[in-house]
């Protein structure tokens, strides 16, 4: 469950297609118009809270009509970037790019308080920690990003990078290649797909990233808005993510109701809903510590990351403080 690598082809077209034709320039909206919000991926416990909000009526009660759509094929931000929605979902480490080539977007809130993602193994190959990484098969998406933080968690525990064998990852689930022994390790999001191999009774070693290099706790995923569309409509903004936060707020206390609303919205998970329970009451404690405290950032682990790719020659420019606030998720009280 990462980064979008899926198979929504003939799907992206057409939304794409739609998108283009009702889009409006800095992803404006009108009176009595959709707000379109693109998710990453097909629907899963990252997304609850916002099919709370939807079931639990606090967009109709915000006075906005959102329509949450599935995500064209690795196109969530480009959407964004050209105005064709308001809102969607991407992941700080995929930004950065972004934001250094100009791209006009702002992450206005974190569906996660810390990154739950980390490196999934079977058993048998013994990778408990990063510098057992060497001399295994890692699957990987070849991105630059991805590749500079293997390598840092290997070569934080003094293990050699080139020891590590990169296999070609096209897997929208990273443990099936794993169970069919096509590489040992891969990097997933544990409420997902650590828990899905759990359930298959897959025997596996898991560590997060952020155990072992402080920096890797970034935000991921977060809800990224079109910087024109900010700019021109700050109270439908700020309504829009206030009442996303009710939604995860609800999902915190309220997991397995909160999971029925997912799967009624996501018929597809029905078959699964044990699985989709036992990730929602995972999940659920890891949206935030504290509910009031629900998808605010913390300046200095969003600008950590930044720095440690820079310092890693994965970025050029300076990206401190580029990207985020808390504007809109911050109520009057905070």
């Amino acid at each position: 469950m990462k980064k979008c690598r899926f198979l929504w082809t003939s799907f992206s077209v057409a939304l794409l297609v739609l998108l283009a034709a009702c889009g409006q320039k800095g992803g404006q909206s009108a009176a009595g118009q959709k707000i379109d919000f693109i998710l990453d991926w097909s629907p899963n416990t990252n997304h609850t809270g916002l099919y709370v909000a939807k079931e639990k009526g606090y967009f109709k009660e915000a006075g906005l009509d959102v329509d949450i759509k599935l995500p064209p094929e690795d196109s969530t931000s480009d959407l964004i970037i050209n105005g064709k929605a308001p809102f969607g979902i991407y992941f700080q480490d995929s930004m950065a790019k972004k934001l250094e080539k100009g791209a006009e977007i702002t992450a206005v809130a974190a569906l996660v308080e810390h990154n739950t993602s980390g490196i999934i193994s079977k058993k048998s190959a013994n990778i408990k920690s990063p510098k057992d990484l060497a001399g295994k098969k890692y699957g990987t998406w070849n991105d630059p990003i991805e590749l500079g933080m293997i390598k840092t968690l290997v070569e934080s525990q003094g293990a050699a990078f080139d020891q590590v064998e990169k296999v070609p990852n096209n897997d929208s689930n990273s443990t099936t290649p794993i169970a069919n022994g096509l590489f040992d390790a891969a990097w997933i999001y544990y409420g997902w797909d650590g828990l899905m191999a759990k359930s298959q009774g897959m025997e596996t070693y898991f560590f997060y990233m952020r155990d072992y290099v402080p920096e890797f706790d970034y935000y991921s995923p977060v809800i990224i808005a079109n910087n024109d569309y900010l700019k021109n409509h700050k109270e439908e903004a700020k309504k829009l993510v206030q009442a996303i936060k009710k939604g995860y707020q609800y999902a915190m206390e309220h997991p397995e109701e909160a999971a029925d609303m997912l799967i009624k919205n996501a018929p597809e998970l029905k078959s699964k809903r044990d699985f989709v329970l036992e990730s929602q009451q995972y999940l659920s404690k890891q949206y935030a510590e504290k509910k009031e405290s629900w998808g605010q950032f913390d300046a200095s682990r969003w600008n950590a990351f930044y720095k440690w790719a820079k310092d890693n020659d994965l970025v050029k420019k300076d990206l401190t403080d580029k990207g985020f606030t808390n504007e809109f998720v911050k109520d009057d009280k905070n």
